[in-house]
């Protein structure tokens, strides 16, 4: 996935993000099909600007699975990245 690290609620126990919470979501669906999978990749990525031929340029471009999922995370947060 994305990292090992978590974040802590204001009593210091872990909280999973939203982002984290889909990733977990969509590792738990194991009998899924793809097009779920696919779906729900576009349904993260949309409301933070991405359209499917971004999705599909990027992934052709080289980027990996994992940074595509970075870098919806990062605009969901609206965290910068150096």
């Amino acid at each position: 996935m994305i990292g090992n690290g978590t974040l802590l609620t204001m009593t210091g126990s872990p909280a999973e993000s939203s982002f984290e919470s889909c990733l977990t979501t969509l590792g738990e669906v194991h009998d899924e099909s793809v097009y779920g999978a696919i779906e729900r990749l576009i349904g993260a990525a949309e409301p933070v600007g991405f359209t499917v031929p971004d999705l599909i340029r990027m992934l052709n471009e080289g980027m990996s699975l994992e940074s595509l999922f970075k870098v919806i995370e990062v605009r969901m947060t609206g965290t910068c990245v150096n």
